[in-house]
């Protein structure tokens, strides 16, 4: 019988440790339930509220999020959008409601996800593009095991192909003959595993055909805009694209191997389709402050609490640089080919380690040392299978710069690049002019590997792919045509004093990798795209309360943030207003360019009134920056608004602009980022960053802070703003 009662009492103890989440029953249930919050989610994100104006006054006077403020109410007032938003909102709650009844805190240790689910539903429609651009790539003979072309067909409701044959049509006896270049053409065949769907037929005739087959004459685009697309079935696996110039040969010259992504990259499916169910305690953290900001919050795209390995500050231009290299190659750059902006500088690869994917966002990739150096080390890791991702704006790439990203990606189908454009859609969430304004601003470069997790990094701030943020002194590359020669004037130059970190950490990284390839699988149209977390409110007792208050003094917290402003509802602008407010005694900002919302600077107002000691750091003469001279009285205006209660200086080298990006609250929370404190950060630009609940980091921060601050001269009086540019500003209010 005491064996019996010991043995209970056993079970009664494994029962206790074990949470809802692991009874296999179970978590089918609740990752059912987390799976329709977000299919919702998704078609909420259609009727979400894009007018900025119209949000301020709600951003001010509202805390929580409620549906008639949340979504645009131009389009609630029609009463067949207003039902049907309301229906989906009240099934939202319900679903979240009983996951927050089945979550228990006590066996939650604070760190990562209540659970983790797989997002099952596929996404939009989206058409890749196979391109070629040269016929010394793909050659059949040169063909890599573990180089292919990546397909992600299973991941979309509606995927194509678009097979582009883009090569230069050769100069022939009738070169002069244009008739002549449009009929050139490679004969090319497509062998896939499983179905191949494609158009057969002339003109109206055209039918849908089905085959493993398809061989067609693949046309020189360029000369005769023909249009190759094919679709393919969910059980092809693998294909093979050849084709061969029939001027020339008369056997398959040259092989395209494309092959499903889940066999190629496994960790591709489980990042990709990855949804972290993070628990939002709601309890007494003793007021509005840090601590229940960092918790309490309330946002998509929003990574769920983890914690960090190590954290390096790299606020020096080489060691920013060294630690990209050294942790793309296993071994260090030479300082003197940096001192000597050497582009071809060895890089050993003996050591390197091995990645599933490596990610690059910047706003810039430039065509200098840094975008060569970099290109080179990302290559290397291409040519053995990694899945590279770079995404940079389409309007900061000059044909230069291109050209280091096409060589990059040359015979390398693993390499794919996104020129980021923002495209208007049915939601007016733009203009016309915002196609040309909008860009990617977030800056980062991370490597996942599932093997070694030790190896897995991630480096964000300021800084982007550019020489300016690196260098002080002007570059010449007079020995490298391919490169910009800055020295020559053939862009303006000026260094950029800039501030960012290494972090590693390999759970914060994966959910950092989730949450950019899910930004990457967005609907190209809308550019509506998936949150990888789903936040579930749970009450916290007051014991439960005091140990996730103690967690920061045992290891740092930090979670990631990703913002599309003008597609998700301006959320960034709500999580500035609530971090401002969570201030008690001090904040320090650095910011290039300040022209803060109105709603953002009412929350600064309400920090100066409740003692919060505020200091700014910005710039005003912005010459060299690239940007029109209207920028600096934008700045200006931004600094009048505050000048009577907040401490505001002036950057002052007159051969740099300071352009770090660092927040610290009362000495304890910390926000590394993209962010500039200006309206096109929260209206129109991608934007990311790493918030850091730790108060060793914060005091680290603070002091980098304040040793900018000495580069400053403190602003004691309004600046004059040119009455010309006062009106321009007031009329595009919404674009400084």
């Amino acid at each position: 019988m005491k064996r019996l009662s010991v043995l209970f009492a056993i079970i009664l103890v494994v029962s206790a440790c074990t949470s809802a989440q692991r009874t296999p029953s179970s978590v089918i249930y609740d990752d059912q339930r987390v799976n329709r919050i977000q299919e919702i989610d998704l078609e909420l994100s259609k009727f979400w509220n894009n007018d900025w104006r119209a949000n301020q006054q709600f951003f001010q006077t509202q805390t929580g999020l409620s549906a008639p403020q949340a979504f645009d109410g131009r389009m609630y007032q029609d009463p067949y959008v207003r039902d049907q938003v309301d229906r989906l909102w009240k099934e939202r709650q319900q679903e979240v409601d009983v996951l927050s009844s089945k979550l228990s805190l006590r066996e939650w240790d604070g760190l990562g996800p209540w659970f983790s689910a797989s997002f099952r539903s596929p996404l939009f429609e989206k058409e890749e593009i196979v391109e070629i651009t040269n016929l010394n790539e793909f050659k059949s003979e040169d063909i890599n095991a573990t180089n292919a072309f990546p397909l992600e067909h299973r991941f979309y409701s509606n995927y194509s192909l678009r097979l582009m044959n883009n090569l230069p049509v050769e100069t022939t006896p009738f070169a002069g003959d244009r008739q002549d270049q449009r009929q050139k053409y490679l004969k090319a065949r497509l062998d896939c595993d499983g179905d191949i769907i494609y158009q057969s037929g002339f003109l109206f005739f055209q039918n849908e055909t089905r085959g493993r087959v398809y061989e067609f004459n693949w046309y020189f685009n360029k000369e005769n805009g023909q249009r190759v697309r094919v679709k393919l079935s969910p059980g092809v696996r693998s294909c093979q694209l050849r084709y061969y110039d029939p001027d020339k040969d008369r056997k398959w010259t040259h092989t395209i191997r494309l092959v499903d992504v889940a066999m190629t990259t496994p960790e591709w499916v489980k990042l990709t389709n990855q949804i972290d169910v993070c628990a939002r305690p709601v309890g007494n953290f003793g007021g509005n402050n840090v601590t229940n900001f960092f918790w309490q919050q309330d946002y998509l795209f929003t990574t769920c609490p983890q914690s960090f390995d190590k954290l390096i500050n790299l606020r020096d231009p080489y060691l920013s640089m060294n630690r990209r290299v050294l942790s793309l190659t296993g071994s260090p750059l030479s300082r003197k080919d940096f001192n000597d902006k050497n582009p071809m500088a060895a890089l050993n690869f003996d050591k390197a380690p091995k990645f599933d994917i490596i990610w690059v966002s910047s706003l810039n990739f430039s065509a200098d040392f840094y975008g060569m150096v970099l290109a080179r080390a990302l290559r290397h890791h291409a040519e053995r299978g990694t899945q590279i991702r770079v995404l940079v704006p389409e309007v900061t790439m000059t044909k230069k710069d291109k050209r280091i990203l096409e060589w990059l990606a040359f015979g390398m189908p693993n390499v794919k690049v996104q020129y980021y454009k923002y495209r208007l859609s049915e939601a007016k969430d733009g203009s016309w002019l915002d196609k040309f304004h909008r860009v990617n601003h977030t800056k980062i470069v991370m490597g996942y590997s599932s093997t070694n997790w030790k190896d897995s990094f991630l480096i964000t701030g300021g800084r982007n792919i550019r020489d300016s943020y690196i260098f002080s002194d002007t570059p010449f590359y007079k020995a490298y045509k391919y490169l910009k020669n800055y020295g020559e004037g053939e862009e303006p130059y000026i260094y950029y004093n800039d501030f960012e970190v290494e972090m590693r950490g390999h759970p914060f990284i994966q959910s950092v990798m989730a949450q950019m390839l899910s930004f990457w699988m967005r609907d190209p149209v809308s550019n509506r795209f998936r949150s990888t977390n789903v936040n579930i409110p749970q009450a916290a007792s007051q014991s439960q309360v005091l140990r996730l208050t103690a967690l920061p003094n045992l290891y740092p917290l930090v979670r990631h943030v990703m913002s599309l402003p003008f597609f998700d509802g301006f959320q960034l602008e709500k999580f500035y207003i609530n971090m401002i407010d969570s201030a008690q005694s001090e904040l320090l900002l650095t910011t290039p360019y300040f022209r803060p919302s109105v709603a953002i600077s009412a929350a600064l107002d309400r920090a100066v009134q409740r003692g919060v000691k505020v200091k700014i750091l910005t710039r005003i003469h912005l010459a060299g920056d690239g940007t029109p001279q209207i920028a600096e009285d934008v700045n200006k205006e931004g600094i009048n608004r505050h000048l009577k209660n907040v401490e505001i200086y002036e950057w002052t080298d007159s051969r740099s602009i300071m352009h770090a990006k660092i927040l610290v609250i009362d000495k304890k929370l910390s926000f590394i980022s993209s962010v500039n404190l200006n309206r096109r950060s929260f209206i129109h630009d991608t934007e990311s960053g790493a918030l850091i609940l730790h108060e060793p980091t914060a005091l680290d921060m603070r002091k980098e802070v304040l040793d900018f601050l000495k580069g400053g001269r403190r602003i004691t009086q309004k600046e004059k703003i040119s009455w010309i540019n006062g009106t321009l500003i007031d009329w595009a209010d919404s674009y400084f």
